[in-house]
């Protein structure tokens, strides 16, 4: 595979966009067919229902693809500079200044909107945990008690975890230019399994419960495996022809999401039980890290040949186009979208089926309304979040956050059917 080093940085990737939009569309589906499980009508109907159900259920591991994603554009900025022999310490007061003006601002708008919704409909009683949870949620720090993890807003925890993750890019861009991926990834590996006997432990001695799959230890790895896939892009490490074999990649999906539907099923403190909860979302990172390497590849074989798509191609350039709209405005999406849903009640048809009034007015809503919320709270503060000197610089537009969007070259919308 050819580097993307020696592109300029005059576009977006829009592959990586597509793939935000989906994962962020999973994670709506989840939620929005969720409230629908007491629906299932009593004739023909009722298997496809199920069946639309079952499949949405999986929606949420969306979130997994949003983590590799997330390591995958944390690091560019140190690939890119690598690859062009240019390496600069990132440092980290400006990494952490421009994190918190690009990702605070919406967040506390979003946050703003939840509480309101909250005293207008049952009243809020200002309480010592009232403090402490709204000052946790503040802190980025709700997803290390269980009390406050899923309090506020029941997606939050994840946007926790990014942020913890974040302040760990430090500790693993140390490792990985010390020892290298290998060891710096069996770390990642051990801080899992670490952490999930550290939370045993706890709970075994003092009965305190410690959230386990909401911790950033346990998912450091997954977003580990975006670094890497970055890094890859550029040329900087070779990958095996098997870590963009979406046949592995997606047997390793399909295993995860087996177990984590046995899991519940099965004895706890029991070695299948362990060991099933250590693959699963390692399984999920690593079926992802090889779709964003598959992707990416065939984004740049498009951008390389730049022929004109047929028939079938101009389809699919122009589903991967919308799903890569969807995924410019994700973060207000993930933000919002859960008041929406939430809301729904007020502006649903009660005539229509539950599942309809889902697919054809929740969904939708959720996302005309994160886009209104991306155009007026987020997106003033992506402008912001890059310094004049460096939009003109590297000629970004000015609603574009580096870090955030990997940027590359991109004239046409990307062929996603290479072989």
């Amino acid at each position: 595979m050819k580097s993307l080093s020696n592109l300029p940085a005059t576009g977006r990737l829009q592959s990586i966009d597509a793939l935000r939009g989906v994962a962020a569309l999973g994670v709506v589906l989840y939620h929005a067919v969720s409230q629908t499980q007491r629906a299932v009508p009593h004739n023909f109907f009722q298997w496809p229902v199920k069946l639309i159900q079952f499949l949405t259920s999986f929606g949420y591991i969306g979130v997994f693809l949003f983590f590799v994603i997330s390591g995958f554009c944390i690091h560019l900025q140190w690939a890119k500079s690598k690859a062009a022999s240019q390496e600069k310490p990132i440092k980290f007061g400006s990494f952490w200044r421009r994190r918190i003006r690009r990702l605070y601002p919406p967040y506390l708008m979003a946050f703003a909107l939840f509480m309101l919704m909250a005293a207008l409909s049952t009243g809020i009683n200002v309480t010592h945990f009232f403090v402490y949870d709204v000052l946790m949620h503040l802190l980025m720090l709700h997803n290390l008690d269980p009390h406050t993890c899923y309090s506020i807003n029941g997606v939050f925890w994840t946007l926790a975890i990014e942020e913890q993750l974040y302040l760990a890019y430090f500790l693993l861009l140390f490792l990985r230019k010390r020892w290298g991926w290998g060891v710096t990834l069996a770390i990642c590996a051990t801080a899992r399994m670490g952490w999930y006997f550290f939370s045993h432990a706890i709970w075994v001695s003092t009965g305190v419960g410690v959230p386990v799959p909401e911790a950033a230890a346990v998912h450091w790895f997954t977003w580990a495996l975006g670094a890497i896939a970055v890094e890859a892009a550029f040329g900087l490490v070779k990958l095996p022809r098997w870590c963009r074999n979406l046949w592995l990649g997606g047997a390793a999906i399909v295993l995860a999401s087996a177990i984590s539907e046995l899991l519940p099923n099965t004895q706890k403190e029991t070695l299948p039980h362990t060991l099933g909860w250590l693959l699963m979302h390692p399984l999920w990172g690593f079926g992802f890290f090889v779709l964003v390497n598959r992707v990416v590849i065939a984004e740049h074989k498009w951008l390389a040949q730049l022929r004109e798509p047929g028939a079938i191609g101009r389809l699919v350039a122009k589903s991967v186009g919308a799903a890569a709209t969807v995924g410019v405005f994700s973060y207000s999406l993930y933000l919002t979208h859960e008041l929406v849903i939430m809301e729904s009640w007020s502006f649903t048809i009660r005539e229509l089926p539950p599942m309809v009034n889902a697919f054809a007015i929740v969904v939708p809503a959720t996302i005309a309304f994160a886009w209104l919320f991306f155009r007026f709270c987020e997106k003033p503060y992506m402008r912001k979040a890059v310094p004049a000197r460096l939009r003109e610089q590297h000629r970004v537009p000015e609603y574009r956050e580096e870090e955030l969007t990997p940027v590359f070259v991109q004239t046409m919308p990307v062929m996603a059917d290479e072989a």
